[in-house]
């Protein structure tokens, strides 16, 4: 059986595919994973979707002595028909600039209807079928499980991916994310934060006596294949401050430090700043002198 959907940019060829398994059986698969209160977690706005099915959500959890991944995506009316499938494309070097550039720079393939699944890699040309000696696919209308290694994946510990829904009676879909692609890193148990930009209150630096904040304005991500990249902000961030071996108080959920005025004026002024992101986290070092 050969069957074709055009979707935003590309033609995607499917050939003989295979049967899904159940819940449990996925899940069974996936047993070594980390907990899911460490996966990667993305979400996708609720009834953006038109006629196809409407994506939600997507969590990836992974080991890193195994390189086991483990994909939830959830929804509604996902999956729900050969003619109503479910997508998910992984880049798997994280370089929109090679493999399908009309998806991103996509490497692998998932499509996902109600009873089979299909995986390919992306062959320079075409999408041709891949080994899937690791691969379970389960699931129903509300979540499917993707299960695979990252050895069928070009043995990759960082890639971007993003999930799609196509409904081939009128063309529509639903991507999540709605542009671009995410980010997961099996180091971080979610996107790679390649540095964070930060506010500093005064903008010189501490001084004695006075209160000093850090804000921070901004993350940067692997570049995910957007022309214009949007202003990504923490979902959350903290930090410690220490004045030389003394540990000062920082606020609750926030990094504002109560700089000492007796004593503290020349000594180093030790932050620690922790952001965290889609289920990452990562901790800045930052130093100041106090003036």
């Amino acid at each position: 059986m050969f069957m074709q959907f055009r979707l935003r940019c590309s033609a995607v060829s499917l050939r003989p595919k295979k049967s899904m398994g159940s819940i449990a059986a996925a899940l069974t698969a996936a047993l070594i994973l980390v907990p899911s209160a460490s996966s990667g977690e993305y979400t996708d706005p609720a009834g953006d979707s038109a006629t196809a099915g409407d994506l939600t959500s997507v969590t990836v959890a992974g080991d890193k002595t195994s390189g086991q991944l483990l994909f939830r995506i959830t929804g509604t009316n996902i999956a729900s028909s050969e003619t109503a499938p479910l997508f998910l494309y992984i880049d798997s070097d994280a370089n929109p600039l090679t493999g399908d550039i009309t998806e991103n720079g996509s490497d692998y393939l998932f499509y996902v209807d109600n009873s089979s699944y299909f995986f390919a890699h992306w062959s320079g040309s075409d999408w041709v079928a891949t080994p899937d000696l690791s691969v379970q696919v389960s699931g129903n209308t509300s979540q499917i499980l993707i299960a695979v290694n990252k050895s069928e994946l070009g043995n990759t510990s960082r890639f971007n991916f993003f999930a799609l829904t196509f409904n081939a009676a009128d063309r529509a879909f639903d991507s999540a994310p709605n542009q671009g692609a995410f980010n997961y890193s099996l180091e971080a148990n979610g996107p790679q934060i390649i540095s964070v930009a930060v506010k500093k209150t005064p903008a010189a630096g501490p001084k004695a006596g006075k209160r000093f904040v850090i804000v921070p304005t901004g993350l940067k991500l692997p570049p995910d294949g957007q022309l214009t990249s949007p202003t990504i902000l923490p979902q959350g961030y903290s930090c410690t401050a220490s004045l030389g071996a003394k540990k000062l108080a920082t606020g609750s959920g926030v990094c504002s430090i109560a700089v000492p005025k007796k004593n503290a004026k020349g000594k180093r002024l030790t932050v620690l700043l922790t952001v965290k992101y889609q289920g990452a986290t990562k901790v800045v070092p930052l130093t100041f002198k106090v003036k």
